[in-house]
């Protein structure tokens, strides 16, 4: 099965906790990242206009929540750029540069707009000092509620970081995502392993992991990824089918 005339790719994972054999995060993604692409002919959605490829269709009843009210979505929105440490030393913001800070903003500035329209209750970032926090929140309007750090890049928290988070109500959470999450050699073994058919190299350009929890009990009922990939000409303000969010 080919694809002709299509610049964008999104994959959806659907729920990982059906997966077994997953032990780790890069396995996990990459595991449900071939399943889902192996299966493509059973579902998918083609937009000829934009030229984008959903795999599967997210229209497909069966990949929806069967009663929202019976769960809670997540309601959190957290930001991760490829590369960025946190530096316990907070020393300076050297691995931060001017073009990283400023698409940083212009992805928030992007989130504030869907925040202001209440599709998003809380907005965070990852692996923020307390110097990147000062120079962030000069350029935004809507202050980050959530600062989400590598339990491998800080053991101990800085207490300047610690009192800072306190002062501007700041939710100080761990993870252990590796530092680059999708990288592009990994993705392009997985169309190679998958004989995904496509006529241009395609590049993951963003990941977004998310998780729905059951109201009453407060335990993960479904987590899962969506990938967007596009080949190296496609439009650099792709905006994500907002229908879908609905």
């Amino acid at each position: 099965m080919s694809f002709p005339d299509i610049n964008t790719v999104i994959i959806y994972t659907g729920n990982v906790m059906k997966q077994a054999n997953i032990n780790t995060f890069k396995n996990e993604l990459a595991s449900c990242l071939e399943n889902s692409l192996k299966n493509v002919h059973t579902s998918y959605h083609i937009d000829q206009t934009r030229g984008i490829l959903e795999v599967p269709s997210p229209y497909d009843q069966s990949f929806k929540l069967k009663d929202r009210n019976d769960f809670e979505i997540t309601d959190s929105f957290i930001v991760y750029f490829n590369g960025l440490l946190f530096d316990d030393q907070e020393q300076d913001d050297s691995n931060l540069v001017m073009d990283d800070f400023e698409a940083l903003v212009e992805v928030w500035k992007e989130l504030e707009f869907h925040y202001g329209n209440d599709r998003i209750k809380k907005l965070g970032v990852s692996e923020f000092t307390k110097n990147r926090f000062e120079r962030f929140l000069n350029v935004v309007e809507v202050l980050p509620k959530i600062d989400q750090i590598n339990f491998k890049s800080c053991c101990d928290l800085p207490s300047k970081m610690i009192n800072y988070a306190k002062e501007h109500d700041i939710e100080l959470l761990t993870h252990k995502d590796p530092t680059d999450i999708l990288p592009s050699t990994t993705f392009q073994k997985i169309l190679k392993d998958t004989k995904f058919s496509f006529t241009s190299e395609l590049l993951p350009r963003w990941v977004l992991k998310y998780s729905v929890l059951v109201k009453c009990r407060e335990v993960v009922a479904n987590k899962g990824y969506i990938v967007m990939s596009s080949t190296p000409i496609a439009d650099s303000n792709f905006k994500y089918p907002v229908e879908f969010i609905e």
